[in-house]
């Protein structure tokens, strides 16, 4: 699996996620070109929780896998608020995402770990982000499968 698809997944599987969908929430995989846009529209301008998978950061943590190369993966997904546009989601905050994203993805090759908050004054919004550790094989996007 590549990085990106690996992205899609993680983005399609929470995209299911009812109680994501019907609080608020808009699911997406953070691209560099399109993700600030995305993230104004549905924040600042549509009253949202933007809830981003971020780009993993990964290492190796194997060898000798003749399918790819055997990576851990720090996995953050980001849930970002304005608090000011609280109202229009009945009170649903960047934490309960969080929270709710955190057992969504909990369990078989992901692990949650653990779940941070900050609050930026500057752009008005906060953001919890839910960490999992993950364990893939990363395939060479240049041969097929």
């Amino acid at each position: 699996m590549t990085i990106r698809e690996f992205q899609n997944r993680i983005a399609a599987a929470l995209n299911g996620v009812e109680a994501l969908l019907k609080n608020g929430c808009k699911v997406f995989a953070e691209d560099m070109l399109t993700t600030q846009d995305a993230l104004n529209n549905a924040v600042a301008t549509a009253g949202k929780i933007a809830v981003v998978v971020v780009t993993p950061r990964l290492e190796r943590d194997a060898s000798g896998c003749e399918d790819g190369v055997p990576a851990g993966c720090r996995l953050l997904v980001r849930c970002v608020e304005a608090p000011a546009l609280r109202g229009r989601r009945q009170g649903f905050t960047a934490l309960d995402a969080a929270e709710i994203v955190s057992h969504a993805l909990d369990g078989g090759a992901i692990e949650w770990q653990d779940i941070d908050q900050t609050a930026d004054s500057r752009t008005g919004t906060v953001t919890a982000t839910a960490e999992f550790g993950v364990s893939i094989i990363l395939t060479d996007p240049t041969k097929e499968n």
